[in-house]
């Protein structure tokens, strides 16, 4: 059973043997929860525990909600409780961009002065995460094609440059 609340921020309980890291995210999710609002509610369990969202609640907090809506999930197992936890991390990681697509998406967005790219140059610097751009060979557009003064940013596995 699943039920939508408006419950007091507090009310919510961390996972306590939560692996994730995910304090550098803070200040990322609480400026897209300032310009998008708060759209995906966090998901709890039936003893208010955290399935999905630790990262939200931490952004909510450093945003001063007092109130929020959670998702109650009833009925799941502790073994199915782990696993969501796990997956709704975890099945993330095996998605990769469209990098053209992806241009024209962020193409005129106003970000409101947040640099969102700069963060992820500096996690990518720091905790080595893979960069999974899979550029060459799935592309019919050379990279060599390209001055570097028309991009501002270059991936530091791969050398692709992009704005």
């Amino acid at each position: 059973m699943r039920d939508l609340r408006t419950v007091g921020i507090d009310s919510i309980k961390p996972y306590e043997n939560n692996p994730r890291k995910n304090d550098k995210a803070v200040d990322a999710v609480a400026e897209s929860l300032r310009q998008c609002s708060y759209i995906n509610p966090i998901i709890v369990d039936e003893d208010m525990v955290i399935l999905a969202g630790d990262t939200r609640l931490k952004a909510l907090k450093k945003l001063g909600k007092q109130k929020v809506q959670v998702l109650v999930c009833q009925g799941l197992t502790e073994e199915q409780k782990k696993k969501y936890r796990y997956l709704d991390n975890k099945t993330g990681e095996k998605a990769t961009w469209d990098l053209m697509k992806l241009e024209h998406e962020l193409e005129g967005l106003d970000l409101g002065g947040f640099d969102f790219f700069g963060m992820a140059t500096d996690l990518t610097e720091k905790e080595d995460i893979r960069t999974e751009i899979d550029y060459l060979g799935s592309t019919e557009i050379d990279p060599e094609d390209f001055s570097n003064d028309e991009f501002k940013y270059v991936c530091p596995k791969c050398g692709f440059r992009f704005n």
